[in-house]
């Protein structure tokens, strides 16, 4: 196994530009096409066999443009290194339903069959205990059924029948969780602490084994999303630490008995924040927690940060925690504003400045140089949100509300793919 170090810089203006080599099968790094000055870069994980290593340089550019390449130099590894490239296809079915549709060059196509066709090698599917249940806030505020258990084993089903890897995110409510918000599933209320602890094991059990059943046990398992302040509030909050190790673990073990390959992930919002992250999943390995993985969320507007920020702070913490890092969720706003002139989640890109489906596009680009010159390679990918949840008259992101993320997808206001997609397509 190799990797390749090369030095490359642009006029810009290329339509694509790529390295690829290998014997055979090729590893590829599609690069953003307008550094003024050299940058470095690599092609990670080649496979030489029988000693021969073909090297290709595509760029593909009107007759002015021009790309210059120095300094390739092949380095021998033992790091193993397949890029995960996805994202969150959760609100696929909703889509679908209030008659969302894909295309690709003018053709509607199924969206996951563009995604497979553009690069996307894993999907990450949300999981919800009830939602859409009219008796029951949150739980209320969604439609019915979406991100529930069945809903989530038939994504399953046609994400895997793609070819794609599985990343499932426990919840562990009837609604969406983040760092303010970390509602018990309404079966769950009143339980006491132990009860709290069986009831969570036993949905992880079932559910990973309904998985496995059909033939889609996930290669990644994350037990609730953006838990920097705890999960399964009061009992799983920060202020419970204690407790709140005691659910991993519990969770840990019902993934494990299922599925003793599956990797589990803690997730945290604030790649960069070394502090945030310092403390907590320091607290985690105080308390012997059981996990495998540091997820992350990494958007240029929360953090503020750069991707090579983002990069050097990952190489801080895998090395401090010894982990390998998978960013969970990240994204960038190609409009400005929303198809009605109203701004949408992502109102900045943060250090970026460039509003646009190219800007989208090099954002990607650079982060994914960035995950590629990692320390030991020890960010694994990332995952996109939300690649998919397009503008469709009458959906919003809750009921009654409108669509916030809909000039931050993989896919403009129409369903038509974006450039973006390339940077998936030509890197691996």
């Amino acid at each position: 196994i190799y990797d390749l170090e090369f030095y490359y810089k642009s006029t810009g203006g290329q339509i694509s530009c790529y390295v690829a080599a290998g014997t055979d099968t090729k590893k590829m790094t599609s690069l953003q096409a307008s550094p003024s000055t050299w940058v470095r870069s690599y092609v990670r994980g080649i496979k030489v066999e029988g000693g021969k290593c073909d090297i290709e340089i595509h760029s593909e550019s009107a007759e002015a443009n021009w790309s210059r390449f120095d300094g390739l130099r092949l380095k021998k590894t033992e790091k193993e290194f397949n890029l995960l490239k996805g994202g969150d296809i959760s609100q696929l079915t909703y889509v679908e339903q209030m008659g969302g549709k894909f295309y690709e060059n003018g053709e509607e196509k199924d969206c996951i069959e563009i995604l497979k066709n553009n690069g996307f090698n894993i999907v990450r599917l949300r999981l919800y205990n009830d939602p859409g249940n009219p008796d029951y806030s949150p739980s209320n505020r969604l439609p019915a059924g979406i991100s529930g258990p069945e809903d989530v084993l038939r994504l399953a089903k046609r994400a895997k029948q793609a070819g794609m890897q599985i990343q499932l995110t426990f919840h562990y409510s009837d609604y969406w969780t983040n760092g303010e918000d970390q509602n018990k599933p309404h079966e769950w209320e009143g339980l006491d602490f132990d009860g709290l602890k069986k009831a969570l094991y036993d949905f992880t059990f079932d559910f990973m084994n309904k998985m496995k059943a059909q033939g889609t046990t996930p290669e990644f398992v994350s037990l609730g999303n953006e838990v920097q302040a705890g999960m399964l509030y009061p009992d799983g909050s920060c202020d419970n630490f204690a407790q709140l190790s005691e659910l991993f673990n519990t969770g840990y073990d019902a993934v494990k008995a299922v599925s003793p390959d599956s990797k589990v992930i803690i997730h945290s919002a604030g790649a960069g924040d070394k502090d945030l992250y310092n403390w907590y999943y320091g607290e985690l390995k105080k308390r012997n927690t059981k996990y495998d993985i540091i997820g992350t969320s990494y958007y240029p507007f929360w953090t503020k940060n750069t991707a090579a920020q983002m990069r050097e702070w990952a190489d801080y913490i895998t090395a401090k925690f010894d982990k390998d890092i998978l960013i969970m969720e990240t994204g960038y706003s190609w409009d400005k504003t929303l198809p009605d002139g109203t701004q949408g989640q992502l109102s900045d890109n943060g250090p970026y400045l460039d509003f646009s489906p190219l800007g989208q596009k090099n954002f990607m680009l650079e982060q994914i140089k960035e995950i590629k010159q990692a320390k030991d390679c020890r960010i694994l990918g990332f995952l996109y949100w939300d690649p998919i949840f397009i503008e469709v008259e009458g959906m919003g992101w809750e009921l009654g509300a409108k669509n916030y993320v809909s000039n931050t997808t993989l896919f403009g206001y129409e369903g038509n793919r974006l450039e973006v997609l390339d940077a998936f397509k030509y890197n691996n």
